[in-house]
């Protein structure tokens, strides 16, 4: 996959539930959440997540966040409106917390700079109905550590400066894609560098709201 390609949907860029439509989005898709036990003003805030999935119907749980919960192994999706197959999915697998890594080239151990490394096992599928929803040439979503970000829990804050030079630097076998196209289904490993040793991993490109796994 290029890396100049460029990315054209994004949480906030692909769905109403994520905060915003914008040119070459897909139009009135659906995170799979249900806004329960919140306040009216996080009510108000998650007025455009989808109340049950789609498919099975099941009602799951929205943090303060704003972050569809999600138990690992159980995958985050986007729905378009008035359909019930989803138009993207990503799942996280399972992660590893690691005090150090070997640094690529040269076999050295490195440390994290925020506390912890994360190995983060993750598989992402779009569909390849993705493009007909964009104006751009290449329908993408990202999928490299910037994207991602981890708390100290649900309903904490969310900490996003987790691709670090430190974490970058890290030889990562199965390397993760930094993006899936339209049609692909792509996995692997993504390293993050957390100040958590336990807590959840996020995946939210936009920073409006995506999805946690606990860990």
């Amino acid at each position: 996959m290029k890396r100049n390609a460029k990315i054209v949907l994004g949480t906030a860029a692909v769905a109403v539930a994520a905060g915003g439509i914008v040119a070459g989005s897909l139009i009135g898709a659906n995170r799979d959440a249900q806004a329960g036990g919140t306040s009216q003003d996080q009510q108000l805030n998650l007025a455009d997540v989808a109340t049950t999935d789609p498919q099975s119907g099941a009602k799951v749980l929205v943090d303060a966040e704003s972050q569809v919960v999600k138990e690992l192994g159980e995958p985050g999706k986007l729905t378009v409106d008035g359909t019930t197959k989803p138009s993207f999915e990503i799942t996280v697998k399972d992660v590893k917390v690691m005090n150090s890594c070997t640094l690529r080239g040269s076999g050295e151990k490195i440390k994290p700079e925020n506390g912890y490394f994360l190995l983060v096992d993750a598989e992402a599928w779009l569909d390849s109905s993705a493009e007909k929803y964009v104006d751009e040439e290449i329908a993408l979503m990202p999928l490299d550590a910037s994207v991602f970000g981890t708390s100290a829990g649900l309903n904490q804050s969310v900490d996003r400066n987790v691709a670090t030079v430190a974490a970058f630097s890290c030889d990562v076998k199965d390397a993760m894609d930094i993006a899936v196209g339209a049609g692909d289904r792509v996995k692997g490993k993504i390293m993050l560098d957390s100040p958590h040793r336990s807590g959840q991993v996020v995946y939210d490109p936009e920073g409006t709201g995506g999805w946690t796994w606990d860990y």
